[in-house]
């Protein structure tokens, strides 16, 4: 492995748009030693209905600047090219635009959806037939390798990100499985899309769909441009379960530890890449601020 550095992510529902708790954050980043962070769009409020604020942009831009960091940018959680709706291209070339802007040449984007979560407790949701999966499957493929032309321009790599499970909807996303990705990105055959291994993702849909995890991991590994570090215990919860408190307590959802809470094999994991070339972010919560430094040194000690 050849590991370009290590990164934690500024964590969107903590950024919440606000600049002054950016520079808190990139502050406190710089003082345990990270040398990249992930930065989304969305959380610092650069993109509003699929439109960049090139206000915001500039003042964004001022502020990261003066650290060291090299960036790399997870896009709006929400996109989903599986649907046939302007503001999800509109919203996915801000989200290129923005990393571009910044200097980034990863954007992380969430696989699309079947089914997206905002209708998953509609009481009047209708679950789409094999034949309409077939046809969203397609539209993906295909948006990905036209955002793949204009990343091309930008120098940005797109990078798809393999789903979390719910237990309240079974197969809402083909990237649920690894194998199934690693399908779609084949069939894209588009130099600038990829994937980003998100591990804690992975370990909770292997045990709850009881599927091989490294031979998965094996699957997607020649597509592997960006990884996704965090732990878990691999317990799947429903996606209204939103109270971290009560779920760590029961070691349930996708947690988002730092790496060494959990019971997830990262170093079987990153065994199966040893031909992966680039950075690695470790993805926590909020609540686990008091064990970043923790966190990263147990990931030096997983890469050495």
């Amino acid at each position: 492995m050849n590991i370009r550095g290590i990164a934690i992510n500024a964590d969107a529902g903590l950024l919440d748009g606000k600049i002054d708790m950016l520079r808190q954050v990139l502050d406190y980043y710089s003082e345990l030693g990270f040398s990249q962070v992930e930065i989304a769009p969305h959380g610092i409020g650069a993109v509003y209905c699929g439109h960049m604020d090139k206000v915001r942009l500039r003042e964004v831009q001022k502020i990261l600047s003066r650290y060291s960091f090299t960036y790399i940018v997870h896009g709006i959680n929400a996109l989903n090219l599986m649907l046939n709706d302007m503001i999800n291209y509109q919203g996915f070339t801000a989200s290129m635009e923005f990393a571009a802007a910044i200097g980034a040449r990863i954007m992380v984007y969430h696989a699309g959806r079947y089914m997206s979560e905002e209708n998953f407790l509609n009481r009047n949701r209708s679950r789409p037939t094999q034949s309409e999966k077939k046809l969203m499957w397609q539209r993906e493929c295909t948006a990905l390798q036209s955002m793949g032309d204009i990343a091309k321009k930008y120098d940005v790599v797109i990078a798809v990100e393999n789903a979390r499970p719910y237990l309240d909807a079974p197969n809402y996303c083909y990237a649920e499985l690894l194998e199934d990705l690693a399908r779609m990105i084949k069939n894209v055959n588009h130099g600038y899309v990829g994937i980003t291994l998100d591990t804690g993702h992975a370990y909770l849909a292997a045990c709850q769909y009881g599927y091989d995890l490294m031979a998965g991991v094996k699957a997607i590994a020649p597509y592997v441009r960006h990884i996704h570090l965090h732990d878990n215990f691999g317990r799947c919860c429903a996606s209204w379960e939103k109270k971290q408190h009560e779920l760590a307590a029961m070691g349930r959802g996708d947690m988002h530890m730092p790496i060494g809470m959990g019971i997830i094999p990262a170093d079987g994991i990153l065994a199966c890449l040893q031909q992966y070339d680039g950075s690695i972010t470790l993805e926590m919560r909020p609540r686990y601020k008091e064990y970043y430094a923790i966190a990263l040194k147990n990931a030096q000690m997983l890469i050495s």
